[in-house]
């Protein structure tokens, strides 16, 4: 049985709990050429995803990898969190009703094949949506807020382009596709960390939103992105 609770000779108690490096994440989608007004870390495993209703994957159900939330759109009763920066990663989606889902018009090498979101799409991305971090219920100002571009891609997968291709055919080859989109380098160290940590107390409510406050975005490609909040979790000794 776990030690809970100490008590001081002076009559002091101290309730032990833990503090854990725990990222939260969370997936919003959206199809080609929409605006996006999204809420990220709104919904628990088995609820929807939030997305556009014209993707072409259409609507689904949320899974343990789009979502580690415990409670929608707040941090449980008994836990707290500490996030000291914020970073995402980005998928292209494309499903077999979108025209986009090969690129038949060359050159191929500037039009990335999902699931690799073209490098001109993330710019498109980073230039156009804002990225904020709001705590607190019915809250209209931010703890966080900046364009998309301003936060380092620390998660994802590097690649490296042959560099020689001037196009590339649709089929086997298509795999040497050079427009690969990577907000930075893909390291820890590229991580945008803030100056002072924000707290999210127990039992209290918070969200990250997702918007193009311009309107579309002319992005070609189905997309997800999956939000980071990384920091420490307060988890109660048992």
């Amino acid at each position: 049985m776990a030690i809970k609770t100490i008590k001081t000779p002076d009559g002091e108690e101290f309730n032990i709990d833990e503090w854990l490096h725990w990222p939260l994440y969370s997936v919003i989608e959206s199809a080609a050429n929409r605006s996006l007004n999204y809420r990220a870390f709104s919904y628990v495993v088995g609820q929807t995803v939030p997305g556009s209703s014209t993707l072409s994957t259409g609507s689904r159900s949320a899974t343990e990898s789009d979502t580690n939330q415990v409670n929608r759109s707040r941090i449980n009763h008994d836990e707290a969190y500490l996030c000291f920066c914020m970073t995402f990663e980005h998928f292209a989606i494309e499903g077999s009703t979108n025209s986009n889902m090969v690129f038949p018009v060359p050159p191929q090498d500037v039009a990335a094949t999902a699931p690799i979101l073209w490098g001109t799409n993330l710019r498109r991305l980073q230039r156009d949506c804002m990225l904020q971090l709001f705590v607190g219920a019915d809250i209209k100002k931010p703890m966080a807020s900046a364009p998309l571009s301003y936060y380092g891609q620390s998660l994802g997968a590097e690649a490296f382009g042959a560099g020689d291709a001037l196009q590339v055919s649709i089929g086997a080859a298509s795999a040497l596709n050079l427009n690969y989109a990577t907000a930075g380098a893909v390291s820890t160290d590229n991580q945008r960390r803030w100056n002072l940590p924000v707290e999210i107390p127990s039992d209290t409510a918070m969200h990250a939103l997702i918007t193009t406050p311009a309107g579309a975005t002319d992005v070609t490609q189905d997309f997800r992105l999956r939000i980071y909040m990384d920091g420490l979790k307060r988890r109660p000794v048992a």
